[in-house]
C-alpha cells in the first residue's frame, strides 16, 4: 500500500510513524526548512520520496528569490517525485490570494519545466468556495495536464475540472468520517484510475484513530473506508491505488 501524501517530518516520534511495510511513502514539504528536512528523510529511508513547494499559508516564503532558487535545485533530486504542496487557502486568512496565486503560478510552472506532477490543497471556511473556484479557474487557464488534488474537499466543479485535465484525486482520512457527505458522493463517483490514498498525517487520522495523531500506517483505514463507500474489497482497492500512484509519481516499485 502507498501513501501518496503525508508530511513525516512534522511526526515528533518518527521510528513509530515511519513504515517500512508500505511500498512507498510520499513526504510533502511545505516550507524551504520543510523541504530540507523531507528530502533529508526521503534520503535516509528507501521507500520515502518527497515532493518539495510552498504551502498557501506560507506563500509570503515564495517572494523570495534565493527560497525560490533553493527549492527549484532540490526539485531535481531523483527521489523528488512532485511539486508542493501549493493551492490556495481561504480558510485561515493568513496570507492574501494574490500573494498565494504568485506562489501557486511558481509552482505550476516549475511543475510543468520538470515535468512533476502538481500537489494542490485547497481549503474553503464552511459554507463558502472561494479557494475552490479560484483553483478550478487556474488549473483550467493553466491547462496542465499533472496534478493531483490533495485531501478532497467535496467541491464537484473543482473535481470536475482536474478529471477534464487528467488528473488525480487523493482522499485523506476525513473520506471515513461519517459526516462528510460530498466527499462521499466523489469518492463512490470517481473511477478507478483517478483515486489516490493519503493520510495527510499527522493530521486527519482516520476513524477509528479519530483524534489520535496521524501515521502513516493508518492509509490502511482510508482505504477500508473508500472499499466500503464504493461497495470494492480491500484488494481491489490498494490494488488500483497503488497502480495510480506509481503512475502519477513515476516509481519504479
Amino acid at each position: 500500500m502507498i501513501d501518496t501524501h503525508c508530511h513525516l517530518d512534522y511526526c515528533h516520534e518518527l521510528e513509530q510513524a515511519y513504515d517500512p511495510s508500505l511500498s512507498a511513502i510520499i513526504s510533502i514539504g511545505t516550507t524551504l526548512e520543510r523541504c530540507r528536512n523531507t528530502l533529508k528523510l526521503a534520503e535516509r529511508f528507501d521507500n520515502v520520496y518527497a515532493a518539495v513547494g510552498i504551502h498557501p499559508n506560507d506563500a509570503l516564503e515564495a517572494e523570495d528569490a534565493k527560497i525560490r532558487a533553493e527549492i527549484e535545485a532540490m526539485a531535481q533530486h531523483p527521489k523528488v517525485v512532485a511539486i508542493g504542496e501549493s493551492g490556495f487557502d481561504a480558510y485561515w486568512d493568513s496570507v492574501a490570494l494574490d500573494i498565494q496565486e504568485k506562489s501557486f503560478r511558481w509552482q505550476a510552472e516549475l511543475a510543468a519545466r520538470l515535468a512533476k506532477p502538481l500537489i494542490l490543497h485547497v481549503r474553503d471556511k464552511q459554507n463558502q468556495e472561494i479557494a475552490s473556484l479560484k483553483t478550478k479557474t487556474l488549473i483550467e487557464e493553466l491547462g496542465y495536464d499533472r496534478g493531483i488534488l490533495h485531501c478532497c474537499n467535496g467541491h464537484e466543479a473543482l473535481v470536475q475540472s482536474g478529471l477534464n485535465l487528467g488528473w488525480y484525486v487523493s482522499f485523506a482520512g476525513n473520506v471515513s468520517y461519517p459526516k462528510a457527505t460530498d466527499i462521499h458522493a466523489i469518492a463512490k463517483a470517481l473511477p478507478q484510475d483517478r483515486i489516490l490514498l493519503e493520510t495527510d498525517s499527522p493530521f486527519l487520522a482516520p476513524v477509528p484513530k479519530r483524534g489520535q495523531k496521524n501515521i502513516p500506517a493508518y492509509v490502511r483505514y482510508t482505504a477500508e473506508a473508500l472499499a466500503k463507500l464504493r461497495g470494492e474489497s480491500l484488494a481491489e482497492v490498494e490494488a488500483y491505488t497503488d497502480q495510480n500512484a506509481k503512475k502519477v509519481y513515476k516509481l519504479s516499485l
